[in-house]
């Protein structure tokens, strides 16, 4: 009886091992990706707020608790992105990737769950999340990241902006290369008087110099 039961926690344990690796390999599709482009320049982007920076989840950014956004640019363009949320005390968290060829997977899909808000994102073999769809290669190589410190706290390595206006950030800097660049923004460290269960309107532009 014994023999059984080690054998029975045995297969559990295995099963459960293969289905985490499983999950660990995914890759979702937000609720939105804004095409920005210079048509389109501003979108109203829904979030948390800790989004980008969660200290529940290792102080990971949160893949379904931040809004999403997608922009071409040429090596060399100077690109800047504006945000102003509604709510002062949301305090504004973005990275931005680029995905270039040895990225294979189609631009609506990001990380499955949690993002490195200042580092690369590299995931071989990935499979989407909800059918198991074999997908390629999810490649996002970190190009920048920041967030708005005013009334907010300074976090070392986390880029840290300030402008005399809470809730606001503006992010400018050169595209390094030509292609599909894509960004996620999110809270950070919301002010006390903030209501942590719902998301919150962020007012993003884009601007790609010509």
């Amino acid at each position: 009886m014994k023999a059984n039961r080690k054998s029975a926690l045995f297969i559990s344990l295995v099963a459960a091992g293969l289905l985490a690796a499983s999950a660990s390999q995914a890759a979702t599709i937000p609720s939105s990706i804004f095409d920005f482009t210079s048509d389109a320049t501003n979108d109203v982007f829904s979030v948390k707020s800790k989004g980008w920076r969660d200290p529940a989840f290792g102080d990971m950014g949160w893949t379904h608790s931040s809004d999403w956004g997608s922009f071409k640019a040429k090596r060399g363009q100077s690109v800047t992105i504006n945000m102003t949320a509604v709510d002062a005390g949301i305090h504004p968290g973005i990275t931005v990737w680029y995905r270039g060829a040895d990225d294979t997977v189609d631009n609506k899909y990001v990380v499955d769950h949690f993002y490195p808000q200042n580092a690369n994102f590299t995931k071989f073999g990935v499979t989407d999340e909800t059918t198991g769809e074999k997908l390629g290669n999810l490649v996002m190589r970190h190009v920048t990241h920041a967030y708005d410190v005013d009334g907010n706290k300074i976090i070392r390595g986390m880029g840290a902006k300030e402008d005399s206006v809470s809730g606001q950030l503006e992010l400018t800097f050169r595209a390094p290369r030509n292609g599909d660049y894509i960004f996620v923004v999110g809270g950070v460290n919301p002010d006390a008087n903030v209501d942590l269960t719902i998301s919150h309107d962020v007012n993003v532009s884009v601007t790609v110099a010509p």
